[in-house]
């Protein structure tokens, strides 16, 4: 691949500052530790005709110097401790400039680079020209950096141009309020709920496998038009909100599949309801704990997820070093390790409220598909995250994939967690209808 060009973007902004990090980006750092990935998210974008250079520069600088999590840097201390963050008031971005090349290659080599958050900007950004022509932007940014809301933010912004000051707190600012009197309460309330979880939960959350795969982490991809149509007739039929649905049909799949009582999951919670973060290009998501009682009738286990999913929704706000020291004292206690890497990210769009037909849903089964798309060594994945979202290409599908560590999880179990979902979904979004009900 040739040589690019660079293009050095000077920029400045608001906000410089020193300070700890924010409860979100502690939980995104611990990730990026414990992964050994730099967890970009991003990738191409084709760039509407007559678009120049000078535009796409602009449309790079304006977003920079908007948002400061795209100007921060890290202190990363030697004993491997937490880092303080640091925003920068002026910088430069240097962005590449390809000619005639594939800019899916670009991204993938962008992703697989590591990223210094000492000396280097959470963001990778270059331009791919045909015939001197821009034709496409890449740009990747660390989750560290934002979340899927933020970039939403960041990317209706860069459309917009508003030119007041970005609202909300800041990530510094995130910070001095978690270390006030009010958000120590807070952290200190989520502990309390988290250990009374970590108390009666099984020790292993999995049938662990004999064998040993390599790669060792696989990718499952689990596509259905019937799922989301069985999981609207029971938002309906019991009047729930629709996560809360999802949530249950997965609590009860794992239940089905591995015979464990209670079952605790770690929904992603936004945390964008809360003063301050609606609108900010931030990481402001966290991953909660809930346990569900799955020895019970399917329409009291969704009663069951109910009230376990609005306790762990108030208590998705916490630092997480508390929670991963509580698990350790707790599991000594205990004379046994304990297994809490079960997730479900919930990335669907807004769901019809409605009731679809028993013959419709029977209808899309035989589209169902599932199949291993991924296996590698590097980088790491947690031992099981389901990440649920609209299907574009097929109105009304649902594509669920499964990210797994099959040092702790059969790909044949995680198989099974999925049929399993969408059979119990069908079963009982009306129950009349079926063997089950």
């Amino acid at each position: 691949m040739a040589t690019p060009a660079r293009v050095v973007i000077p920029f400045e902004g608001e906000g410089a500052g020193r300070g700890p990090l924010s409860w979100g980006q502690i939980e995104s750092w611990q990730a990026v530790q414990r992964l050994g990935h730099w967890m970009p998210i991003g990738g191409v974008r084709p760039v509407p005709a007559g678009t120049t250079l000078t535009d796409l520069v602009g449309e790079l600088r304006f977003t920079v110097q908007r948002h400061v999590t795209l100007r921060t840097r890290l202190h990363v201390p030697d004993d491997g401790g937490t880092p303080e963050q640091e925003v920068f008031a002026a910088g430069e971005l240097v962005v590449e400039v390809y000619e005639n090349v594939d800019p899916e290659a670009i991204a993938d080599g962008y992703r697989v680079r590591p990223l210094n958050f000492a000396t280097e900007w959470p963001i990778r950004a270059a331009v791919v020209c045909h015939d001197g022509v821009p034709a496409f932007l890449v740009a990747l940014i660390s989750h560290f950096a934002m979340d899927a809301a933020g970039a939403a933010t960041m990317l209706r912004e860069v459309a917009e141009r508003p030119q007041e000051p970005p609202a909300g707190l800041t990530p510094l600012q995130q910070a001095a309020w978690q270390a006030s009197p009010s958000g120590r309460r807070q952290n200190a309330s989520a502990q309390r709920h988290f250990e009374a979880i970590l108390r009666t939960m099984p020790p292993q959350r999995f049938a662990t496998p004999v064998v040993p795969r390599s790669p060792r982490y696989w990718r499952a991809r689990f596509d259905s038009a019937a799922l989301p149509l069985a999981l609207r007739a029971i938002t309906d039929r019991l009047e729930v909100d629709p996560a809360v649905t999802l949530l249950a049909v997965y609590a009860a799949a794992l239940h089905e599949t591995f015979g464990l009582n209670p079952v605790v999951i770690r929904p992603l919670v936004s945390n964008r309801f809360r003063a301050g973060l609606s609108d900010m290009v931030c990481t402001a998501v966290q991953a909660g704990l809930c346990g569900v009682d799955c020895e019970a009738g399917f329409d009291e286990i969704v009663e069951r997820t109910r009230k376990a999913a609005l306790a762990g929704f108030k208590y998705g706000y916490f630092d997480q070093r508390d929670l991963w020291a509580l698990r350790d004292r707790v599991a000594a206690e205990r004379g046994e390790p304990l297994e809490i890497g079960c997730f479900l990210n919930d990335r669907r769009g807004p769901v019809p409220m409605d009731r679809p037909s028993a013959e419709q849903i029977e209808a899309a089964l035989p589209e169902s598909r599932l199949s291993w798309i991924t296996r590698q060594d590097h980088p790491a994945l947690e031992p099981l995250i389901l990440d649920v979202e609209d299907l574009p290409e097929v109105p009304g599908a649902v594509r669920c994939t499964a990210h797994t560590d099959t040092a702790l999880l059969a790909p044949r179990d995680a198989e099974r967690v999925l049929w399993n979902m969408e059979h119990l979904a069908v079963s009982f979004a009306h129950p009349a209808h079926s063997s089950l009900g």
